[in-house]
């Protein structure tokens, strides 16, 4: 005799088209078994009066207005508003009102502790301060545990790229051996028959010592994992939700990644936090933080000054013709030649702004 739970399994599967063997196969049963709780008694499940019944108008509206809201979202949302029953049930009638679909056929490529994570871009829309608005996150995940992190992220620039690498590096404890990339210009500056990668990611990724491997054009299933968490963070994020500010929706993120990493994989019967005490000490030591300092630069003038935001600064005429490194510390401007300091400027204070014709003359004097 099965459980309830695997009951409404067996049915949630079949509605979204899995075969009577491979739902067998996946939940470890007898092929008959699945025919027997298939039948029209079983079929009749769904639909008796349930601790569910009260809250159908609400579950049928949400999903006009979001068709692709999950279950687990949903779940949520109920409870909060009374709802005492069980997932299960919420997941099978969910399913019964979808449209029915394709299974999606996944060949998955496993990869042994610490060796590999993915990276990615997402991007999604969600109400803030009552203004619907577009947000932009990134991901990583470590390919053998599925450990997640993801932050909300400005834009998508090579500075904002390392920054959340760091974050995720600090939020793992440590990083793998390889990085697992699409063709995202950050990365790959020209797609040829032979890459060629931008200059300063991998002036990072040497820092680190970490391979960056890519996949071929137009092949985004090659990093199938991080791809897959793409949508799982927009559903349970994003989708159909709201927030007073940016700032709630990223605390609110920041603990959802708690959850999320605690989440029973469908595949490997584990979660990613119990893989995870595998992996983590397979990962690379984090000893050292990147400085971002290297990559904002700015090529010293013949009169040893550089331009930061239309001002000048003084360097030193040694290092005419050279690229220096600045990094902005509060109300600071460091300046570095490498990453030795050179000097120090207030950012407003003791700088004279010049008018358009001397700037142009100082942007003049380049080497």
């Amino acid at each position: 005799m099965l459980t309830e739970k695997q009951v409404f399994e067996i049915r949630i599967l079949y509605r979204e088209g899995l075969s009577k063997l491979a739902i067998a196969r996946r939940l470890g049963i007898a092929p008959n078994t699945v025919n027997k709780y298939l039948n029209k008694e079983w079929c009749q499940m769904a639909k008796r009066g349930s601790k569910l019944d009260p809250f159908k108008d609400y579950i049928e509206k949400r999903l006009q207005e979001y068709p692709e809201l999950t279950a687990t979202v949903l779940f949520k949302e109920l409870v909060e508003r009374g709802y005492t029953g069980k997932l299960t049930i919420l997941r099978m009638y969910v399913s019964s009102i979808r449209p029915k679909g394709k299974p999606e056929i996944v060949v998955r490529f496993e990869t042994e502790p610490g060796r590999q994570f993915q990276v990615d871009w997402g991007t999604g829309t969600t109400v803030i301060a009552g203004e619907k608005t577009t947000v932009k996150f990134f991901i990583m995940v470590l390919s053998y545990s599925r450990m997640l992190y993801a932050e909300i992220v400005p834009d998508e620039k090579l500075e904002t790229l390392i920054q959340a690498h760091l974050h995720a590096f600090e939020y793992f404890g440590g990083y793998p051996s390889e990085g697992l990339y699409d063709n995202m210009k950050t990365v790959v500056k020209k797609l040829q028959k032979q890459k060629e990668y931008n200059a300063r990611f991998m002036d990072f990724a040497n820092f680190y010592g970490f391979k960056v491997i890519t996949h071929r054009p137009y092949n985004p299933k090659a990093k199938g994992k991080v791809e897959r968490l793409v949508p799982y963070v927009r559903e349970n994020i994003l989708y159909g939700q709201s927030y007073s500010s940016l700032t709630e929706l990223k605390n609110v993120l920041r603990d959802w990644l708690a959850i999320a990493n605690q989440r029973l994989h469908s595949e490997l019967k584990e979660t990613p936090l119990e893989r995870f005490e595998r992996e983590k000490n397979h990962l690379n030591e984090l000893s050292k933080l990147y400085p971002i300092r290297r990559l904002n630069t700015r090529l010293v003038r013949n009169k040893g000054q550089i331009v930061y935001k239309e001002r000048a600064y003084h360097v030193g005429k040694k290092y005419v013709g050279e690229r220096v490194n600045l990094q902005v510390e509060g109300s600071l401007l460091k300046i570095y030649s490498n990453d030795e300091l050179i000097t120090v400027h207030p950012l407003k204070d003791q700088v004279e702004k010049r008018s358009l014709r001397e700037y142009q003359a100082l942007v003049g004097d380049a080497v």
